[in-house]
C-alpha cells in the first residue's frame, strides 16, 4: 500500500520564519562579518556568497491515493481546519481531486504563501463538507552577499540627506520575484558590481536588466533591453528592487513584456551621506 504525505523534506541546520526586521539585521550582521574577514586575511577582491529563499507549506495530512484522509496532525493547519481522518479529499481550492491530480495538488499545497487562504472540499459520510483556513507556510530567508573590500556600496548623492537602492538582498521567487541588476541611473552607468548604491532625495529613474531563471522565460536572441522604474527615493529609506515575472505573458518576448522592474521591500533605515 502506498501512501502520500503533503510534506517536503529538507535538512537544515537551523531553520528560520523570516520577519523583515530580523531578516534585514541578519543580513547586515553577514555583510559587516564578511567585510572583517576579509580584511583580516589582507584580500582586496570581491567577497561573494549567496544563498536562495526557500518556503514550503505542510497542510498536515497524510491523503492515500483514493483520496481518503488517513491522519491529520495535531496543531497543523489541517487539524485547524477541521479536517477528520476518514475523510474523503474531493478539492482543494480550485483543484478538484482525482488520482492523476494528486501529485499536483501536493505540490500546490506545498507552494502556498504564508497568510493566504485556503478551502478544501471532503467528503464525511454521506454529507460534503467545505472546510477554510490560513496558510501558516516555513520560510527560509535567502540572501545573496557581494562586497567590495575597498567600496562596499556607492554613494552619488549629492547631500548629506539619502536613501538607497538595493539588488542586494534575493527577492522570493514564490511571488515570481526575481534577482536584476543596475543599467543605468538617471542616464548614467554606475560603477561594476554594485548592489547598494546611495541617492539624494527626489526623483529619479533607475534601469534594470533581469535574471530571471524560471525555465518558462522565453527570451528573443541579441542584448536584452533594461527597464526603466521612477522612484521618488525618501531620505533614510531603503528600496530592495527586483524583476517581476509576469507568468502570463511568459510568450511576450519581441517587447519583453514576461518582466517589469518593481520594488518589492521598503524600509526605514538611517542613511547618512559620505
Amino acid at each position: 500500500m502506498r501512501f502520500v504525505l503533503t510534506t517536503l523534506s529538507l535538512t537544515l541546520a537551523l531553520v528560520s520564519v523570516a520577519v523583515p526586521a530580523q531578516e534585514n539585521e541578519a543580513r547586515e550582521n553577514a555583510r559587516a562579518a564578511a567585510i572583517a574577514a576579509a580584511k583580516a586575511a589582507g584580500k582586496e577582491t570581491t567577497v561573494s556568497m549567496e544563498e536562495p529563499a526557500r518556503s514550503y507549506f505542510d497542510w498536515g495530512a497524510v491523503i492515500h491515493p483514493s483520496g481518503e484522509i488517513m491522519s491529520v496532525r495535531i496543531g497543523s493547519v489541517a487539524a485547524a481546519m477541521g479536517v477528520r481522518t476518514g475523510d474523503r479529499l474531493l478539492q482543494v481550492d480550485e483543484l478538484k481531486f482525482s488520482s492523476q491530480a494528486l501529485a499536483e495538488i501536493i505540490a500546490y499545497l506545498e507552494g502556498l504563501e504564508h497568510g493566504s487562504e485556503i478551502t478544501a472540499i471532503v467528503a464525511r459520510g454521506e454529507q460534503t463538507q467545505t472546510l477554510a483556513g490560513t496558510v501558516v507556510a516555513t520560510v527560509i530567508p535567502g540572501w545573496r552577499l557581494e562586497v567590495d573590500i575597498g567600496n562596499e556600496q556607492v554613494n552619488i548623492a549629492d547631500s548629506n540627506a539619502c536613501g538607497r537602492i538595493s539588488v542586494f538582498a534575493t527577492p522570493p521567487q514564490a511571488r515570481d520575484l526575481y534577482p536584476a541588476y543596475f543599467a543605468e541611473i538617471d542616464g548614467e552607468n554606475p560603477p561594476p558590481r554594485r548592489s547598494i548604491i546611495k541617492l539624494s532625495p527626489g526623483t529619479h529613474v533607475i534601469e534594470l536588466h533581469e535574471l530571471i531563471s524560471d525555465p518558462w522565460v522565453r527570451r528573443k536572441k541579441g542584448i536584452q533591453q533594461a527597464k526603466a522604474i521612477e522612484l521618488d527615493i525618501k531620505a533614510d529609506t531603503t528600496y530592495y528592487l527586483a524583476a517581476k515575472f509576469v507568468r502570463e505573458k511568459r510568450l511576450s518576448t519581441f517587447k519583453e513584456e514576461y518582466w517589469e522592474p518593481v520594488v518589492w521591500r521598503e524600509i526605514k533605515q538611517e542613511c547618512e551621506g559620505d
